[in-house]
């Protein structure tokens, strides 16, 4: 396969953000001051695995793009972006929780 068909066929173009806005809700309580507080948040610098992160959630479609890659190896694509793409993200109602753990739990406001 030549480069222009593999290019065609497997198109991997990312872009991958470097700033990210953290509105003051967010903010840990020792980062936030006066300023944060007149802007409502802050930008960040993300790292380069924090930016892999945020654009993986950010683009769902896209991850077949990757996945279907001849010769994908999850480990290395974990070595270099920090994404694991084996752990999944598991979505349970507070029932399913306390059926999971075995207890009643009562949620206080």
């Amino acid at each position: 396969m030549s480069y222009t068909d593999f290019i065609g066929k497997y198109d991997l173009s990312v872009e991958l953000p470097i700033n990210s806005w953290v509105c003051n809700e967010d903010l840990p309580e020792e980062e936030q001051t006066k300023e944060t507080r007149e802007m409502d948040g802050k930008l960040v610098t993300l790292s380069y695995k924090e930016a892999w992160k945020k654009w993986w959630e950010e683009h769902e479609d896209d991850h077949s793009k990757f996945l279907e890659l001849p010769n994908f190896d999850a480990e290395i694509f974990k070595e270099i972006t920090g994404i694991d793409i084996e752990e999944k993200e598991e979505e349970m109602t507070m029932e399913e929780v306390c059926k999971e753990l075995g207890r009643t739990i009562k949620i206080k406001k």
